[in-house]
């Protein structure tokens, strides 16, 4: 007795030609998702900053109530204002919980050796001036006048440099934060 199986079809294959098809297609669809991911790591760099400066805004507030409602005098290696004897920011308000991680811009360390933390030993810039919303060089500075104004109008402390897609990220000194 002989017995017969039924014969298997065999499977087509891909062929080398659509495999490299295949790879073509993905490699076109990460070229055009590439400048988005870049776009979106920018996004979050920037958005880590503002978080950052909110945390600086809020050692701010905390400063101020505890000291009659008086903005603290902060030195900059940038520009120093104050005598030697007072310290920058993570001196000031370091007991509010600003350490030298919150003052680090992360848009600024990834720029390099000429990053302005390297520069000045912070990202952010202590200045605090009164914004009148145009350019940031109308703004007037104070001093130590004695000023009632809105705090969402005192701009104090901001990026040194323009290196959030051209914009500074600013802190106001009801505690919110803006790119300018």
């Amino acid at each position: 007795m002989k017995l017969s199986f039924p014969r298997r079809r065999r499977r087509p294959a891909f062929t080398l030609v659509e495999l490299l098809v295949v790879i073509a297609i993905i490699g076109l669809l990460a070229g055009l998702a590439m400048p988005n991911m870049q776009y979106g790591i920018l996004k979050a760099q920037s958005v880590k900053c503002s978080e950052n400066l909110h945390g600086i805004g809020i050692a701010v507030l905390s400063y101020a109530t505890d000291n009659s409602d008086i903005l603290p005098e902060i030195n900059q290696a940038a520009a120093p204002v104050y005598p030697p004897s007072v310290p920058g920011i993570v001196g000031v308000l370091g007991s509010y919980g600003v350490s030298t991680n919150t003052i680090q811009c992360p848009v600024d360390m990834a720029s390099g050796a000429t990053s302005s933390f390297q520069q000045y030993g912070s990202s952010y810039e202590w200045n605090p001036v009164l914004d009148d919303g145009t350019d940031p060089v109308t703004s007037i500075p104070l001093g130590p006048i004695q000023v009632d104004v809105n705090a969402s109008r005192i701009r104090v402390c901001t990026d040194f440099v323009p290196i959030h897609r051209g914009k500074m990220n600013a802190l106001y000194g009801d505690g919110h934060t803006k790119a300018r």
